[in-house]
């Protein structure tokens, strides 16, 4: 058994960032949507409403453009307290939580985005529940000014009457008619059946609708923590990893999995014209993507968050990780090295507000002969630890990879699927007594990210403000964000601009000023807290 297994040490992961960090950040503009909370969502969505109406088609339009449906995907499944050896299959949960769906993944079918929808209404204040509408779907109404409203956030439709109200399902089955006959006379929604045909005639011929079943609650929280030495870039795209095991249609649609990973397709997709014109900045020629037979442009697909973690090997960078020491001791000129005997350990640990879908080690180290370094994992808190890779020579080392990209089953053995995990590494001595020296360490955890949660920027005038836990540790350690745009990107000689800002206080503010009439294409932001 490696030596790894051996060391019996219970390693309990902490929510917290450790003794030095940022916790709790918040990028948010006065001209985006802030999704850290149902409460932030519907605070910034529902701005100037004056009726529950306008609240509910507020976040109705919301949900449209953020959320999407994931070609071979229902919703992703979740390993919970996975076990190594035997059984994981009672390990699995849905990911059943309205920020997941919306920040993390973007992407479930049409229960869970009644759900999420639902629960956006009822942070508003307004009734909501779920609907059966007889055609092998889910759907959901609003009570708003007295009465149901139904509004579907996946065909999706809602028609009202002449007097502008939107109909109740009750009132469509009783008088069919009346769906067509709001539709072509224009009393629908801008964001209005991407699938229209197909799904006009499947409501005139429901049966047995019903209604019934609550809305989620959510549990996840975006804690965005950052320590010195630490650093997030929000991608609005992707480096080709992704993490997203479906629910039932991983077993009976595994030739539908496409690889390039999760992504949606409809013909018709501008005739969403509230929603298309977020959309449209992001065009990507997906050759392998599904539906590709119609054309290969997407404009809905999965990104990525980047997260790097280079930890200074000083005790001030010790002391900023938290990391636990046993036989080993931060060198003057920087470096961890064992203090005496035959080997040692330092352990630190990672805790992440989206999913993981791959993990890499790099650095560099001085080692002898038969002395080395060996890289541990844990994903259940210290109780099983695996060997994830070892360096037996000296120099530069890595990647040592210990994630799984690109992942539609469960990746067990990895830190996939996981939001935080505990790191070991084991320093050896040589065949001469000479102890294993690491001099540098880069941890890169790429997770699945929603860019369409993220803070986005319009043309003209930008205030950014950021926000944290305790004002006290901002000042201690400062965060510098870059925003890097596209203005012109629909045009031969795109221009790209960056903007860098230092946030030394709770509630900064800043200006960004954006160029151009259209709305321009986000590229990335990067939040980053340097190492002292």
């Amino acid at each position: 058994m490696h030596e790894c297994a051996l060391i019996l040490l219970v390693l309990t992961m902490s929510t917290a960032v450790g003794a030095a960090g940022v916790e709790s950040i918040v990028v948010d503009t006065d001209r985006s949507v802030n999704c850290t909370s149902l409460e932030t969502i519907v605070a910034d969505v529902t701005r100037g409403c004056k009726t529950q109406q306008d609240k509910a088609i507020a976040i109705y339009n919301f949900m449209v453009r953020a959320v999407w449906m994931d070609w071979h995907s229902h919703r992703p499944l979740e390993m919970k307290n996975i076990q190594y050896q035997g059984k994981r299959q009672d390990k699995l949960v849905f990911a059943n939580d309205p920020i997941k769906y919306i920040v993390v993944y973007g992407f479930c079918g049409c229960g869970p985005q009644a759900g999420v929808y639902g629960a956006l209404c009822e942070a508003a204040g307004l009734k909501f529940r779920q609907l059966d509408p007889g055609f092998g779907h889910v759907s959901g109404e609003v009570f708003c000014e007295g009465k149901w409203r139904w509004l579907d956030v996946w065909l999706p439709a809602y028609v009202t009457d002449g007097k502008g109200e939107i109909y109740s399902y009750d009132e469509i089955m009783q008088d069919r008619t009346r769906f067509t006959k709001a539709r072509d006379e224009g009393r629908c929604p801008v964001n209005f059946m991407v699938n229209y045909s197909a799904d006009v005639n499947a409501v005139k011929n429901a049966k047995n609708h019903k209604a019934g079943g609550r809305p989620y609650s959510q549990k996840h929280v975006e804690n965005l923590a950052l320590r010195p030495g630490e650093s997030v870039t929000w991608l609005w795209g992707n480096v080709g990893k992704w993490y997203s095991p479906a629910g039932p249609y991983l077993g009976r649609h595994l030739d539908r999995q496409f690889p390039s990973g999760p992504a949606t397709k409809f013909a018709n997709e501008r005739v969403l014209k509230d929603a298309f014109g977020y959309w449209e900045p992001y065009a990507k020629t997906i050759p392998d993507g599904p539906r590709s037979r119609w054309n290969k442009t997407y404009y809905r697909y999965y990104g990525n968050g980047i997260f790097t973690h280079q930890p200074a090997l000083t005790k001030q960078g010790v002391d900023d990780f938290d990391m636990k020491l046993d036989n080993v001791r931060p060198l003057p000129d920087g470096g961890l090295a064992l203090t005496g005997g035959a080997g040692g350990r330092a352990e630190l640990s990672f805790k992440l507000p989206y999913v993981i879908a791959d993990t890499e080690i790099e650095g560099s180290a001085e080692v002898g002969n038969g002395g080395g370094l060996s890289f541990c994992f844990s994903t259940d808190g210290g109780k099983t630890w695996l060997l994830g890779g070892e360096v037996k020579t000296s120099g530069e080392f890595g990647p040592i990879r210990i994630g799984k990209p690109n992942t539609y089953e469960f990746p067990a053995g990895s830190t996939s699927g996981q939001y935080g995990f505990a790191l070991r590494i084991v320093f050896r001595c040589d065949a001469d007594r000479k102890p294993a020296v690491l001099k540098k360490l880069k941890v890169t955890n790429t997770t699945m990210l929603n860019f369409y949660s993220r803070p986005w920027l319009e043309p003209g005038r930008n205030k950014v403000t950021v926000t944290c836990k305790s004002a006290r540790a901002l000042a201690a350690t400062p965060l510098e964000v870059t925003w890097r745009w596209v203005e012109g990107w629909d045009t031969k000689d795109p221009k790209a601009k960056s903007f860098q800002h230092k946030v030394t206080r709770n509630g900064a503010e800043s200006t960004v000023q954006v160029g151009g009439t259209k709305r321009p294409k986000m590229k990335s932001v990067t939040i980053s807290c340097p190492a002292r």
